[in-house]
């Protein structure tokens, strides 16, 4: 009986999956739904930041984004009081960091810990490694890790002290009493976190939300690639500095291939992105797409890297989820430091990052996108001055060790791109 119950549960899932994949498929439907989100998501992100800036205003706060001066004397003074100095001086010894997370992905593993790895000593925690748990039961994995990575750390620890936890673990992964209760192990605790912007607060699981709303008071600092996101951290009594995204020079490297995509796109199939795709490949522009949704599907991390030194241009999309709102992402970095050419939807956060029209172009909607790409195309000298421009952009303002030592020498996360010279 058990396995008649598998086997009609199989069924019954693979029949759901082919109708989804139908309705996607579907333009008329797919539109309709994507409204539907877009309008959702934009809702959740406006009403989500009025309240907290509201809020601000009301506890007496400044809507102005703090200076890396201010926040860093705020985390000295926060240490201070359990008798951890910053920077850290760890007396003879390398400076040890768990790095810690919920899952193992490839392409997190390639772009985060070698990077590390160059200037301290580097322990993972990979939740997906140690609990294993085939229904995907949120609440009880939160339970799990707030046994589990307090004693972890403190096995390590008999080997080499921890000095610092930096954490993807927000509050769908940890509670606030085991932040609370790994600071007193005398580690300094830091969240980052790169979905704030629409998932700040997330879904209640149990008592706490997924995001990061409910824990970021507990971390000692959180560190987001949203400057807009700032507010909601410091109202939640949470320390916050602005700290985007990055890549590892040694896995995001240009490969010496011939072109074979005029465009090309990677990431999944879903709200705007679809229909610019189609905007575009309406007007005669030959774009290749590759990731869940799309024809090609799932590419693999190394495949990724030679599509993108295969195609003449890069097409970023940068809308957070649904939403008709924009924040940094990991390609805006992932795609450059491959010194590939890299055109994007213009956000205002990416003058505080790059060179606009030197290092990468940007479009500010779908005419402007079609109208980019064809000068693009027609400027191949150009845009061979991006790709060179653009690498060593990244080589020098945009790897996570750049990102580590900035937090250990108190410094903004960001070197300015208007006053970095070769």
């Amino acid at each position: 009986m058990a396995e008649i119950s598998r086997t009609a549960t199989q069924i019954k899932t693979n029949m759901l999956q082919s109708v989804k994949k139908k309705l996607k498929d579907n333009r008329f439907v797919h539109t309709l739904w994507s409204d539907f989100r877009n309008r959702h998501h934009n809702v959740i992100i406006e009403k989500e930041q009025y309240e907290y800036e509201k809020r601000a205003l009301e506890m007496g706060l400044s809507l102005e984004e703090e200076s890396a001066q201010i926040v860093f004397q705020r985390l000295r003074d926060r240490l201070a009081t359990r008798g951890i100095s910053w920077p850290p001086d760890p007396a003879g010894r390398d400076l040890h960091i768990v790095f810690c997370t919920t899952k193992s992905n490839e392409l997190e593993q390639a772009n985060i810990p070698p990077e590390l790895e160059r200037i301290v000593k580097v322990t993972c925690y990979y939740v997906d490694r140690r609990w294993k748990n085939p229904n995907q039961d949120r609440l009880r994995e939160r339970t799990f890790v707030d046994r589990d990575l307090p004693v972890f750390l403190e096995q390590i620890a008999k080997e080499s002290p921890v000095d610092i936890v930096l954490s993807y673990l927000s509050g769908s992964s940890i509670s606030r009493d085991t932040i609370i209760r790994i600071n007193d192990m005398g580690i300094a605790t830091f969240l980052f976190h790169q979905d704030d912007r629409l998932y700040f607060r997330g879904r209640k699981i149990g008592d706490q939300w997924t995001g990061p709303a409910d824990v970021c008071a507990s971390y000692d600092l959180n560190l987001t690639n949203c400057p807009k996101s700032l507010i909601k951290y410091r109202v939640e009594g949470g320390n916050a500095l602005f700290w985007p995204s990055a890549a590892n020079r040694d896995f995001c490297v240009p490969r010496d291939l011939p072109f074979e995509y005029d465009v090309s796109f990677i990431g999944a199939k879903y709200g705007v992105r679809s229909s610019l795709v189609h905007y575009l490949k309406s007007n005669g522009i030959h774009v290749e797409c590759f990731g869940p949704g799309w024809k090609n599907g799932r590419v693999s991390d190394d495949r990724m890297i030679d599509i993108y030194s295969k195609s003449r241009i890069n097409l970023g999309i940068s809308y957070v989820g649904y939403s008709s709102y924009q924040c940094l992402k990991g390609r805006d970095f992932e795609v450059p430091m491959c010194g590939a050419l890299y055109l994007t939807s213009m956000n205002e956060d990416l003058g505080r990052v790059y060179r606009i029209g030197e290092e990468i172009a940007v479009y500010t909607d779908f005419q402007d996108c079609l109208r980019q790409i064809g000068k693009l195309l027609a400027d191949p000298d150009r845009c061979a001055r991006m790709r060179s421009a653009v690498r060593e952009a990244g080589l020098r303002r945009h790897t996570r060790e750049i990102r580590v030592r900035a937090l250990l020498e108190c410094k903004a996360s960001v070197p300015d791109p208007s006053a970095d010279t070769i």
